[in-house]
């Protein structure tokens, strides 16, 4: 599964947009669970596989809080030794719906281009 960064932070400010800056609005969260959820429940993730993706939106010390404060906080993903990561079920889970946003914010620009081509 490849992640494209730039069509996850147009969804994240999609979603910012409504007032949504936590979850499906929040850049960081988007990227590292999607990496999470690309290596699975059995493989460990390297912290530096996560800074691939979000070294290009935040600095390494808000991703290694978010990780701590978040991730680790609310079980979706447990420490394994030195800067590894391995996502649980209910990360997953919320994988699902970060990528189940991302299927909305297609239909939703679907029918916006739709509608600009429909004569006033």
């Amino acid at each position: 599964m490849e992640i494209n960064i730039q069509f996850e932070q147009e969804v994240a400010n999609f979603y910012q947009s409504m007032g949504i800056t936590a979850g499906p609005g929040d850049i960081q969260y988007r990227l590292i669970l999607l990496v999470l959820a690309r290596n699975g429940e059995d493989r460990v993730t390297r912290f530096s596989e996560i800074r691939e993706y979000t070294d290009k939106v935040a600095d390494r010390g808000s991703i290694g809080s978010k990780l701590k404060a978040v991730f680790q906080l609310e079980g979706l993903a447990i420490k394994v030794g030195h800067g590894g990561y391995i996502i649980t079920h209910k990360g997953l889970l919320a994988a699902d719906f970060i990528k189940s946003t991302s299927d909305y914010y297609k239909k939703v620009k679907t029918v916006e281009q739709i509608i600009e081509r429909i004569p006033a």
